[in-house]
């Protein structure tokens, strides 16, 4: 029974996750990840995969940061670093093999997206991020949410395409 609860609520998760960067709002984004992170602590923890608990705890901490960094408590690049820092860390904590490195790169490059205000660098990195997070989620046994990752990869190739590639093919090009 907790297989199959915890394969569907990777599923939502990973849905949720995917579908946030079609909407073109930082903030929506950041919402989406937080609901993202509850379900998948559940998940992970359902399939004992401590790597993925651990991640996604930190993930709330900085989501949250995230949310605020235009305030001043959440502003400074210290709370990059430490996050960076963090997820560095965090799969030595609990390794479980070298596998568990993959989630610390995806989440690295994560951090960053969220962190940043340019929204073309943020669906970049997320892009990036997919292939590990595909993996992790394969070899943790997880494989609703790496079956849907195949697809949060292409929505990223989406957003890319749409919001940073296709309109500077629009643009009229002079004649010399």
């Amino acid at each position: 029974m907790s297989f199959w609860l915890a394969q569907v609520l990777g599923l939502i998760g990973s849905l949720i996750s995917f579908t946030s960067v079609q909407t073109g709002s930082r903030r929506k984004i950041l919402l989406l990840q937080l609901l993202c992170c509850v379900l998948w602590i559940v998940q992970y923890s359902l399939l004992g995969a401590w790597t993925g608990v651990l991640i996604n705890l930190l993930g709330l901490a900085r989501g949250t940061v995230c949310a605020c960094n235009d305030r001043p408590w959440a502003s400074g690049r210290g709370w990059l670093a430490l996050f960076l820092v963090c997820y560095g860390v965090s799969p030595l904590l609990t390794w479980d093999g070298p596998y568990c490195l993959l989630l610390g790169l995806a989440m690295m490059l994560t951090t960053v997206a969220l962190w940043s205000r340019n929204m073309r660098l943020t669906r970049l990195l997320f892009l990036l991020n997919s292939p590990p997070v595909f993996l992790y989620n394969l070899i943790a046994g997880s494989y609703t949410s790496a079956a849907i990752e195949v697809a949060a990869f292409c929505s990223f190739v989406l957003a890319v395409w749409r919001f940073d590639i296709r309109p500077g093919l629009a643009r009229p090009r002079r004649e010399s």
